[in-house]
C-alpha cells in the first residue's frame, strides 16, 4: 500500500483458541519509520519551518512579518490539516497513487485469465515453479515488492470449525527467525465464504431465513468455504539494505523464500497439523478464490475489475477493506478474530501479518479485515462488522484510497508491500 497504517507489537501467540501468556505479553503501538508517534517528521520539519520564517521577519516591518505570518498559517495547515482520519498531505499522495492505478491496465498478451485479473492489482506479478531437492514444485510469486510462497492448511474434522486453532504461531516465527533473514513476515490467512454462499445477498429474504432459522437452533454460522493459508514474504527494499545488491544474490531470492515455506510447513507436521505446500498453479488458484478473480464462465476471459476510492470491485462482488488500528486486551484478541472470521458477509478475509528480527525481538502484528458482498449489501455488511468489532473492544479503520492495494494484501500474498 502506499504508506502502512501504524502497526501493533505483540510478544503473544493470538488464536481463538491459543493459549495467551498474560505475564509476558502486551500490544503496543509499533513505531513507523520517519514518523514521531502519529506524526511524520516531514510534517515536524515544515512546522518549524514556518515558525523561523516568521522569527525571521521580526524587525522587518509589520507588512512583511504579516505576508510571513500568512504564510506560516498556510504551511501549518498544509501540513497538520486532517481529513476522515488522516494527514490532508497523506490523503493527496495517496490520491495521486490511486490515481495512477485507475490509468494504469494490464498490457500484453496473458494466456492465464486468473493471472491477467490479478495483475491489476498486482501489475509486476510473476509466479514460477521452484525445484525442491525432493522433488517437488514449489510456487513463488514475485511482484514489485518482494517475494512470497504459500502453504495451505487442509484441515481435519476436528479444525474445521476453527482451521487457526492448532497452528504454532511461535513456532513458525521462531522458525523464520532462527533463519536469520531480515525482511521475512509470516502472514496467516483465513478466508471464509458463510452459508447460505456466495450466489444469495445477505440482506436477501433467503438470507435472513437463514440467520433466524441459526439463531431459532442456538447454532453458529456455518461456512460454505472456508480455507486456511500460511504465506512467507521477503521484502525486496529489506534484501537490499541488508547488501544483497548483486544481481546473483537477487537472483537466489526465489530459491529463498522456497527453502523458508517449506520449513515452515515442517513446523506444521511436527504439531501434526496437515499442510500442503502450493506449486504455481495451486498458487494462481488461491489467489483467484481469495480475490473472487474467476474467470467469466462463458468467455473465460478475466473478470472484471474496478477500484474507486472506498471499495475494490471483483467478477461478482464489491469488496471493502478495514485495518484492526484498536486491539482489545490481549486475553479478548482471539475472540475478536473469530468474531471478524465469522462476519455475516458474501467472503470474509481475516489475515494476520507478523514479524520478528530475532527470537527476542517483539513481533510486529498487523490485522486486517477484508469483507465482500453484492454492492446493495455492502454498506449494512460493514456497518455491522464495525459494530461487531466494537463490541469486542476493537476498532476497524477502512483504508479508503487503498482499496486495492488493501484487497491484495488480504490475499495470500505475505501481507502485500510492508
Amino acid at each position: 500500500m502506499t504508506e502502512s497504517p501504524p502497526r501493533v507489537r505483540a510478544t503473544a501467540r493470538v488464536g481463538a483458541a491459543a493459549p495467551i501468556r498474560s505475564d509476558a505479553a502486551t500490544l503496543l503501538p509499533r513505531r513507523r519509520p520517519g514518523h514521531l508517534g502519529p506524526v511524520h517528521i516531514m510534517q515536524l520539519l515544515l512546522a518549524e519551518a514556518a515558525i523561523v520564517a516568521v522569527v525571521a521577519t521580526i524587525g522587518h516591518g509589520l507588512m512583511i512579518m504579516a505576508v510571513a505570518g500568512v504564510g506560516a498559517l498556510v504551511l501549518l495547515a498544509v501540513a497538520l490539516a486532517r481529513r476522515q482520519g488522516r494527514w490532508w498531505l497523506e490523503r493527496r499522495v495517496m490520491t495521486y497513487r490511486y490515481r495512477q492505478r485507475r490509468r494504469a491496465r494490464p498490457t500484453g498478451h496473458r494466456a492465464d485469465a486468473r493471472l491477467t485479473a490479478l495483475r491489476t492489482l498486482a501489475p509486476g506479478l510473476a509466479i514460477e515453479d521452484i525445484g525442491a531437492p525432493d522433488g517437488a514444485q514449489v510456487g513463488v510469486a514475485r511482484d514489485d515488492a518482494g517475494w512470497y510462497a504459500v502453504a495451505a492448511i487442509t484441515p481435519s474434522a476436528a479444525m474445521r470449525d476453527d482451521p487457526t486453532a492448532g497452528l504454532p504461531l511461535d513456532a513458525l516465527l521462531t522458525t523464520l527467525a532462527e533463519a536469520g533473514q531480515p525482511g521475512v513476515a509470516l502472514q496467516i490467512v483465513t478466508h471464509t465464504v458463510p452459508a447460505p454462499g456466495l450466489a444469495v445477498d445477505p440482506g436477501s429474504p433467503a438470507g435472513q431465513s437463514y440467520r433466524e432459522l441459526l439463531a431459532q437452533f442456538g447454532g453458529a454460522p456455518v461456512p460454505v468455504d472456508r480455507a486456511t493459508w500460511v504465506a512467507v514474504r521477503l521484502d525486496a527494499r529489506a534484501l537490499a539494505e541488508a547488501g544483497a545488491d548483486d544481481v546473483a544474490e537477487v537472483d537466489q531470492a526465489p530459491l529463498l523464500i522456497a527453502a523458508l515455506v517449506r520449513r515452515v510447513a515442517k513446523s506444521l507436521r511436527h504439531v501434526g497439523v496437515p499442510y500442503q505446500v502450493l506449486d504455481a498453479e495451486g498458487l494462481v488458484a488461491a489467489l483467484a478464490r481469495s480475490c473472487d478473480l474467476a474467470p467469466h464462465v462463458e468467455t473465460g476471459q478475466p473478470a472484471t475489475t474496478q477500484e474507486s476510492w472506498s471499495v475494490w470491485q471483483s467478477g461478482q462482488l464489491t469488496h471493502r477493506t478495514f485495518w484492526l488500528r484498536e486491539w482489545p486486551p490481549l486475553t479478548e484478541a482471539g475472540a475478536l478474530l473469530a468474531a471478524l472470521t465469522t462476519a455475516q458477509a458474501a467472503l470474509t478475509s481475516v489475515s494476520l501479518v507478523l514479524a520478528a528480527e530475532n527470537e527476542e525481538a517483539p513481533v510486529d502484528l498487523r490485522c486486517l479485515v477484508r469483507v465482500a458482498a453484492p454492492a446493495t449489501a455492502l454498506a449494512v455488511v460493514c456497518r455491522n462488522l464495525v459494530r461487531g468489532a466494537e463490541q469486542y473492544r476493537g476498532q476497524l479503520f477502512p483504508l479508503d484510497g487503498e482499496q486495492g492495494p488493501g484487497t491484495y494484501a488480504t490475499a495470500p500474498t505475505g501481507g502485500g508491500p510492508r
